[in-house]
């Protein structure tokens, strides 16, 4: 079933040539053991003496098509860093485009305000990705997050973020002389503080299956978040996040040291600010399903309008073997936006959709979004 949308607004992209990689692409559904040797995922930091991973071979489906099976993660903030993570079969760098979807649930056992520390998963390098990613009251540049692109997730409130936030971000390789966050991106403050949105969601709910899509743009260099409620028949209720594309240069990213990653990865990060007694985040994952596509999965690069007597035409490039949804409003501020096409299929060339009477209305306003599987 195909269901999740990456949405474009209205805009136009320039075509830029970029390096290519092999087409990889894989999912993982946890239908079978994934632990090493007999599965595909390793502890590439640390290792699971405090048993926080944990795979359920007899979870239910949670959605019409889910596989029996799932990956339980119990994360404490004061136990020492543990990766998990499985090779992706290709080497990626900050030129390179690419897809991740990842569909979870989680719930919070306790995230004391005024603290500050994330769920987080996304890609690594297996050798140069540390696992120090806060230093500590006595070293403070002890981090080590080297070429990394993380989906994280801060469910407490504070007087740094003033609540639950959602940061996607990029760390680059290590600069001469300057720690991991010498080189990394990331938006910081409203709007990614979910809690001081008056539209868009103020936390990500609990126990419910979610779907993150991290799709990385290399010609851009511009990281896209959005996220999704998987229902269980296996539709899905788009999270308006007011999160903005990430863009990497912008927000302080060295294109001298580009990111290298070559694995999927679960970090269950240590907290070097908090102790045993102190602790700034304990809380359960459950991860039902990792997509990853290369080279990434794109929304249009630019949506063309047209009004011919009565009607609008709506045209837009798109990609083989993928469907499309277009949706329109006549208010870009307050009003909601409507699908008045679905399901539509690309054919590798632009596509062209007519909006009957639209010709009629004094404003309207269209996006289109590639639908992305959720299985």
């Amino acid at each position: 079933m195909f269901r999740f949308k990456l949405v474009l607004a209205l805009g136009l992209a320039l075509a830029l040539a970029r390096p290519t990689v092999a087409s990889v692409s894989f999912t993982e559904n946890f239908s079978s053991n994934p632990f090493a040797p007999a599965g595909n995922w390793s502890f590439g930091i640390g290792n699971d003496g405090n048993t926080q991973f944990v795979w359920n071979a007899s979870a239910p489906p949670v959605y019409t098509g889910d596989a029996t099976g799932a990956l339980n993660v119990s994360h404490n903030s004061s136990l020492p860093t543990a990766r998990l993570q499985r090779r992706l079969g290709v080497t990626l760098t900050d030129t390179n485009s690419f897809t991740l979807s990842t569909v979870f649930s989680f719930n919070v056992i306790s995230a004391p305000g005024d603290q500050e520390m994330q769920m987080a998963f996304g890609l690594v390098n297996s050798s140069t990705t540390g696992g120090d990613c806060t230093g500590s009251p006595t070293n403070f540049t002890s981090d080590n997050v080297f070429s990394a692109v993380e989906f994280e997730y801060f469910p407490n409130v504070s007087t740094l973020y003033g609540g639950p936030s959602l940061i996607p971000t990029v760390f680059g390789a290590q600069e001469p002389g300057g720690d991991a966050f010498a080189n990394s991106a990331a938006i910081y403050g409203y709007p990614t503080i979910l809690g001081d949105h008056t539209n868009g969601v103020t936390a990500l709910p609990q126990n419910v299956t979610l779907q993150a899509i991290l799709a990385y743009d290399g010609a851009t260099k511009t990281l896209f978040l959005t996220m999704n409620q998987v229902n269980a028949n296996g539709s899905v209720t788009f999270l308006d996040m007011e999160v903005p594309p990430l863009d990497l240069v912008a927000n302080g990213y060295d294109t001298n040291f580009p990111f290298v990653v070559d694995s999927l990865a679960i970090m269950a990060y240590n907290d070097g600010f908090t102790t045993t007694n102190d602790i700034s985040l304990v809380a359960d994952l459950t991860f039902q399903r990792f997509s990853f596509w290369t080279p990434e999965l794109r929304p249009p690069s630019y949506v063309s309008i047209g009004v011919h007597g009565a009607n609008a035409t709506v045209k837009f490039p798109t990609m083989a073997n993928f469907d499309y949804d277009i949706q329109s409003t006549t208010d870009l501020v307050s009003g909601s936006w409507s699908t008045i096409a679905s399901n539509i299929p690309g054919t590798g060339g632009v596509v062209t959709h007519v909006d009957i009477g639209a010709g009629r209305v004094s404003k309207k306003f269209y996006r289109v979004g590639l639908i992305v599987p959720v299985h």
